[in-house]
């Protein structure tokens, strides 16, 4: 772009501010009054230019939005499996509705990790935010040993089990109120409660075994059956 030469309009502003001094008529004062301020509009004009060279349009820069304003669709169909007894891992499998997911940049898919929670993000997938939270898992996982795994069209998440000789029965906790942590009052009250929960969850085999070992226990101690 080019600029009016600033140094030949102040040439002419001083010479118009001269003949202004020397101009006796009216109507020659008022022209060359109106010329001067046109020139001096124009200088002004040319600073600003000068100064401001790089006045083009700019092309607007999108701002990631942040993940806790947007929009989420849940995530409702996804597997899991415990690894086994002694394993280290639980993980979590996304494997449909998220076509394409692959493509997207590294950034556009997060997952959190607490002791007890994981959060699964997906951003801008088909112009969609998705979303797989899960709070109270049913046992704690190392949050900087779990990850996720990416895919052309599936999603894989690890929770590492922070006790590996631990079985995952079920994904999250049924009772995620009830502390895990025993009464100090009575050092056999946790045993006695995780005994209990495990009599009411569990099939007719397992309520016949606890129930058998809580019979030759009775008859050892004369301690009453909770069940």
């Amino acid at each position: 772009m080019e600029h009016p030469n600033t140094e030949a309009l102040a040439a002419e502003i001083t010479e118009l501010q001269s003949l202004l001094e020397t101009t006796k008529t009216i109507g020659n004062k008022h022209d060359l009054e109106q010329l001067l301020y046109r020139k001096k509009k124009a200088l002004e004009a040319a600073n600003v230019s000068k100064l401001t060279p790089s006045l083009e349009p700019v092309k607007a820069v999108t701002h990631s939005v942040a993940n806790d304003v947007a929009t989420f669709t849940e995530i409702s169909r996804f597997g899991w499996e415990d690894e086994g007894y002694g394993k280290e891992k639980v993980e979590v499998y996304i494997m449909s509705g998220i076509d394409g997911v692959g493509n997207l940049s590294k950034e556009k898919v997060t997952c959190q990790f607490t002791k007890t929670s994981f959060d699964l993000k997906i951003i801008g997938l088909e112009n969609k935010n998705y979303r797989l939270v899960k709070q109270h898992l049913e046992k704690e996982i190392d949050p900087l040993k779990s990850s996720f795994r990416v895919k052309k069209n599936r999603i894989t998440i690890s929770l590492h089990k922070m006790e590996k000789n631990n079985t995952w029965m079920n994904l999250t906790a049924k009772n995620p109120l009830k502390t895990s942590k025993p009464d100090t009052t009575d050092p056999g009250a946790g045993i006695m409660d995780m005994m209990k929960n495990m009599y009411e969850e569990g099939d007719d085999e397992m309520k016949r075994t606890i129930a058998k070992a809580w019979s030759e226990s009775r008859n050892k101690t004369g301690a009453a059956s909770p069940f």
